[in-house]
């Protein structure tokens, strides 16, 4: 369970206890029950009914993207529960009620709002120090960096997978080229036309890449299944890179086999006639 310091109400020994609570929180503790008006407390039996539910707000992640969603309470700022008998209670409640962190939210982009935020907090209290000031993009962008990590080298392995395709098709049609001299010799020497051999030795090519494409992307939509539960933010299947993906390999495939496709049209038949 996460606490934390949410909203402000006035300091007051006789205030009511109040707090607002996750639906997390509801579904665990309060099924199938109208949780405003109800009673909860923490750490001991005797704290049972300490604070009572006076709202309900949605379900957020606090850090990680992987974590499951927690049961959240927030309670007000300026409200201290003076029924604590224990002096570590004590303590951890009069700790809870400094305020370690701060969202600011400006309704248009300021400049200089570093030091505008500075000056506000120092007219505050002087004596405020503020340890870490960063945008609110910057600090969730944080907590994906592993995330990010492991796209780019994702990336960087499917870039060069796709080199590696490119090249071995490459030595497979230069190799079909070499083993097929003397055949395509005799096809031009019966009339076979350039076109016609370059038609000839591209089907192969792209035959190989679409018979490779019917294996290929049945196991990448089942791959993607698989890792839904590993991505953020991200549908098990993103239909731009389902289609970009092949297109490009069909691009490099076409230039991998064009080249041997254009030697094997200039191919002399005489030529090629006497190669074994």
């Amino acid at each position: 369970m996460v606490r934390g310091r949410g909203f402000t109400a006035q300091d007051t020994a006789t205030s009511p206890q109040v707090a607002v609570v996750n639906q997390a929180f509801v579904k665990r503790f309060f099924p199938n029950q109208d949780p405003i008006g109800q009673h909860f407390g923490i750490d001991f039996p005797q704290y049972s009914g300490s604070w009572e539910i006076v709202g309900v707000f949605a379900d957020f992640k606090m850090n990680s993207p992987r974590d499951a969603v927690r049961p959240v309470y927030l309670r007000p700022l300026a409200q201290r529960f003076p029924g604590y008998k224990e002096d570590e209670m004590k303590a951890g409640e009069t700790q809870s009620m400094f305020i370690n962190s701060m969202i600011l939210r400006f309704n248009t982009p300021q400049q200089n709002a570093d030091a505008l935020i500075r000056q506000t907090l120092a007219g505050i209290d002087p004596n405020l120090t503020v340890r870490d000031l960063r945008a609110f993009d910057e600090q969730v962008a944080g907590n994906f960096e592993g995330e990010r990590l492991v796209a780019q080298l994702s990336s960087l392995f499917g870039i060069l997978s796709l080199i590696l395709a490119s090249v071995g098709l490459y030595g497979v049609m230069s190799y079909f080229v070499a083993r097929r001299t003397s055949e395509i010799g005799i096809r031009m020497a019966l009339g076979a036309t350039r076109s016609s051999v370059v038609g000839m030795v591209m089907r192969g090519a792209l035959w190989q890449v679409i018979i490779g494409l019917c294996l290929g992307i049945p196991a990448s939509l089942y791959a993607g299944h698989l890792m839904k539960s590993f991505l953020y933010g991200v549908g098990s299947y993103d239909w731009m890179a389902l289609a970009g993906a092949p297109l490009m390999l069909v691009l490099c495939a076409t230039a991998a086999g064009f080249i041997p496709a254009r030697r094997a049209s200039s191919i002399e038949p005489m030529q090629a006639l006497r190669t074994e």
